[in-house]
C-alpha cells in the first residue's frame, strides 16, 4: 500500500499575534474621527511541499512515490494604517467612511486565491514569500442613512396626506472601492511538475518587460509578454537547467473593486402594535462589470483574459408584516 500524503512528526498548531492601536477625537457637529494601526504576525502556519523532486524534476528518491508534505513552517506578517471618519445622526443624516492601507506577506497563502498552494522548490523555501493572496492594498468603504425631509416635525409636507405618503422614508446605502487582489503566474500540465504528484506549483519565469498596462482590457489585463514559461523558447531557458520560474508569488494585480449599494425603506405603524415594512434594495445600482478574476496561467489559451465576474445589478422589494 502507498501513501502520496505525510505530515512532519514536528507538527505544531499555529497562532497569529495581533496588536493596534486607536486615536479618536470627537469634532463639532457629531463628527468623530478615529485614526489607527493594526498589526497581525501568523507563525506556524500551514504550508504543503513536494520534498521528493530535484530542482530538474527528476526524483531526489528513485522508485518512490512522489508525495506532498505538510508542515508549519509558514509564517505571516500584516501592517493596515485606518482612518475613519463617522457622523453621528443629525438633521436627519448619518455619514460613515473608512480608508485601510495594508500589506500583508506570507509565503504560504491559507486563505484565499484557491487556498493553499505547494511550494514551488522543496529546497528554496525563501522564494515562497511574497503577497498573501487576499492582500488588498488600499480600500476605501463606506454608507449613509438619510432620513428623507417630509412628513411630521420635517421640512416639507408636516402634514396631511403627503406627509402619511412621503414621511417617514428613510434612503440608506453603501459603497467600496479597493484595489485588485493579486495573482500569481503560474505554468499547468507540466511533465516534470505532474509527475512529481502535483499541477499548478511551477511559476513562470519573468522576461523584463513591465507587467501593468496604461488601458488593460478584459482579453488583456496584464502584459502578458512579460512572462513566459521556463523551457518554452530559446529566450525563456534557465541557465542551470531547473525547470523552477523566477517569478514571485503573487506579482500581478486582479481588477479594482467598486460596489455601490442603496436601499429606500419606511414603517407604516398600525395600531394595537402592528407595523407594515416596505424596502427596496438594489445592488450594484450602476450595474458596474465587477471583474473577479483573471488568467495567468501562461500555457493556457485565455491567458491574460478575464474569466471571472461578479453579481450585476439586482433589484428587489421586501414586505413586512408585524403584528
Amino acid at each position: 500500500m502507498t501513501n502520496n500524503f505525510a505530515v512532519d512528526k514536528n507538527y505544531r498548531l499555529g497562532y497569529v499575534q495581533l496588536w493596534n492601536l486607536n486615536v479618536q477625537r470627537e469634532l463639532p457637529h457629531g463628527v468623530i474621527v478615529n485614526a489607527g494601526y493594526n498589526g497581525a504576525k501568523g507563525t506556524r502556519l500551514d504550508m504543503e511541499r513536494a520534498p521528493n523532486r530535484n530542482p530538474d524534476g527528476t526524483l531526489r528518491i528513485a522508485g518512490a512515490q512522489p508525495f506532498i508534505f505538510e508542515s508549519s513552517e509558514a509564517d505571516s506578517i500584516l501592517h493596515a494604517g485606518t482612518v475613519s471618519v463617522r457622523k453621528r445622526l443629525q438633521g436627519g443624516l448619518a455619514l460613515s467612511g473608512t480608508y485601510v492601507y495594508s500589506k500583508s506577506i506570507d509565503n504560504a497563502s491559507s486563505i484565499g486565491g484557491g487556498g493553499v498552494v505547494v511550494a514551488q522548490n522543496d529546497q528554496d523555501l525563501a522564494t515562497e514569500r511574497g503577497r498573501s493572496s487576499f492582500d488588498q492594498r488600499h480600500k476605501f468603504t463606506g454608507n449613509w442613512i438619510y432620513e428623507l425631509p417630509f412628513g411630521a416635525n420635517k421640512r416639507f409636507l408636516p402634514n396631511g396626506a403627503g406627509a402619511h405618503i412621503l414621511g417617514g422614508w428613510q434612503w440608506s446605502g453603501d459603497f467600496t472601492l479597493a484595489s485588485g487582489l493579486p495573482f500569481t503566474p503560474r505554468v499547468l500540465g507540466s511533465f516534470r511538475d505532474v509527475s512529481s504528484g502535483v499541477n499548478g506549483t511551477l511559476r513562470a519565469n519573468v522576461t523584463g518587460a513591465p507587467i501593468h498596462l496604461s488601458d488593460p482590457t478584459t482579453f488583456e489585463w496584464f502584459n502578458t509578454a512579460a512572462f513566459c514559461a521556463p523551457g518554452s523558447s530559446p529566450g525563456c531557458v534557465n541557465p542551470d537547467g531547473t525547470l523552477f520560474g523566477d517569478a514571485g508569488r503573487n506579482i500581478v494585480e486582479g481588477p479594482r473593486q467598486v460596489t455601490l449599494n442603496m436601499a429606500l425603506n419606511k414603517t407604516f405603524e398600525i395600531k394595537d402594535f402592528r407595523a407594515l415594512e416596505l424596502r427596496v434594495q438594489a445592488s450594484n445600482v450602476f450595474n458596474i462589470a465587477q471583474f473577479a478574476a483573471i488568467n495567468t496561467v501562461v500555457n493556457s489559451p485565455i491567458y491574460g483574459q478575464v474569466t471571472g465576474t461578479g453579481s450585476m445589478r439586482r433589484l428587489s422589494m421586501v414586505a413586512r408584516f408585524r403584528f
